[in-house]
């Protein structure tokens, strides 16, 4: 998928602009969140970490979480036509709150009312001392409207070495299984964009009663935190991504930007998991064969990060999927039986998870306008999202650069430059 510099005001992560389905708020919106206890919902999440020997992250925070629920039009060009259910939580801070922060842990597809206490947790504390921190379950995950997906069995066997015939073969697979589930719901599935997302922020915003509010975005929470700033600029207070995604979302020269900060990190020591398959990994694991959000805790849902992810970048070929492959693993001399961890990639080397997805590609659109309230987070030896993408950020939006010199993937929030953060985010002092 290409980038293009145009003069619309509004747009970036995906596509379509903006602007014309935007309304403008000229007054103080009045606050209309109904915020109750999040008991149902913490008992949810505690459960769910039983299960896996772990403390609940809402742990010792029951006091300071409310929830709640914003409506939001399916899709925006019909504002008053079917409605979605976006679920939120409010982490008051410890003081008189001096404003909102809008947060999103990554994915796409990850639920987000866990962020703020998670935050609250780190050594990023201190931001929860003055500043309210907003969780969203954005929609397709968590709480929030979703579609029931059955998901088929896999077809690939871990054993079988990957040739091209069976490459192509499992994208037949692929493009049957994604089709499968778009026609479980496929208005919906359409609008399942990051383009309408922001613009669901912007809801939850209105609803908060807020003129502005802050934003904390990583992995591909930075993806739709550059969507909101440059749909909604006037919106935004402080605007903090780390670990930045590629603004070119041109999936072959994302996978090369990959394969090669791959190739060219050191071996991980014995004993060790490869930090690029883990942190991809994570943020795309789905516990159960359901994108429904009912009446259980689910961290993430795989079904909706394809969703987001296809309609962002298209359907692919997957002969020119599988002619990538091979030429990238022989100019790097990797092993064609390396699979490169991308939201787009296949479960088998030289697929794509986007094999005969029904929808045209939104392309990235962005203003080309610079915003000096956006600091950019980058980390040194990660491969995951790898620090040139962010560079490319920087040079087209503008604002301050950070590079934290680490090898792990989103986290800022637990580094030496999380006090750093805190303070971008509480007075705008942009980090070192």
């Amino acid at each position: 998928m290409r980038y293009i510099i145009g003069s619309l005001a509004g747009a970036s992560a995906l596509a379509l602009t903006l602007t014309s389905c935007a309304e403008v708020t000229t007054t103080q919106p009045e606050a209309s969140i109904k915020w109750a206890s999040c008991d149902s919902f913490t008992a949810q999440v505690t459960d769910f970490y039983k299960l896996m020997e772990m403390p609940s992250p809402t742990d010792g925070y029951e006091d300071r979480l409310q929830c709640g629920e914003v409506s939001v039009p399916l899709n925006y060009d019909d504002p008053k036509g079917r409605q979605l259910t976006i679920a939120v939580t409010k982490l008051a801070p410890e003081n008189e709150s001096t404003g909102y922060v809008l947060t999103n842990p990554g994915g796409p597809g990850l639920e987000g009312r866990t962020f703020p206490v998670m935050l609250a947790a780190s050594p990023m504390r201190a931001v929860t001392e003055d500043l309210t921190l907003i969780g969203i379950d954005s929609r397709g995950t968590g709480g929030s409207t979703t579609v029931s997906c059955q998901g088929e069995e896999s077809d690939v066997d871990p054993e079988a070495a990957v040739t091209e015939q069976l490459a192509l073969a499992h994208a037949e697979h692929t493009a049957q299984r994604n089709q499968g589930c778009v026609d479980l719901d496929p208005e919906y599935v359409e609008q399942l964009t990051t383009q309408n997302i922001a613009r669901d922020l912007d809801r939850v915003r209105e609803a908060l009663g807020a003129e502005k509010v802050s934003y904390f975005g990583v992995s591909w929470g930075t993806e739709l935190g550059m969507e909101y700033l440059n749909a909604f600029p006037d919106r935004v207070d402080r605007m903090l991504l780390d670990s930045v995604m590629d603004v070119r979302q041109d999936i072959t020269k994302s996978l090369d930007d990959i394969a090669a900060a791959v190739a060219a990190a050191p071996d991980p020591e014995p004993g060790t998991e490869d930090d690029t398959e883990g942190a991809e990994g994570a943020e795309g694991t789905e516990p159960g064969d359901t994108l429904a959000a009912a009446e259980t805790f689910a961290p993430g849902s795989f079904d909706t990060r394809t969703a987001i992810t296809c309609n962002a970048y298209g359907p692919t070929d997957a002969k020119a999927v599988w002619d990538d492959h091979g030429a990238r693993t022989e100019r790097l001399g990797a092993d064609l039986q390396d699979r490169t961890a991308h939201p787009v990639s296949g479960e088998l080397p030289g697929t794509s998870a986007c094999a005969g997805w029904p929808f045209a590609a939104q392309p990235l659109q962005l203003s080309g306008k610079k915003f000096d309230n956006l600091q950019i987070v980058v980390h040194s030896g990660e491969t995951v999202t790898p620090p040139v993408w962010g560079e490319r950020a920087h040079e087209l939006l503008g604002g301050s650069f950070t590079v934290v010199q680490n090898d792990q993937h989103g986290s800022l929030a637990y580094s030496d430059k999380a006090e750093e953060a805190v303070q971008f985010l509480v007075a705008g002092t942009p980090m070192k």
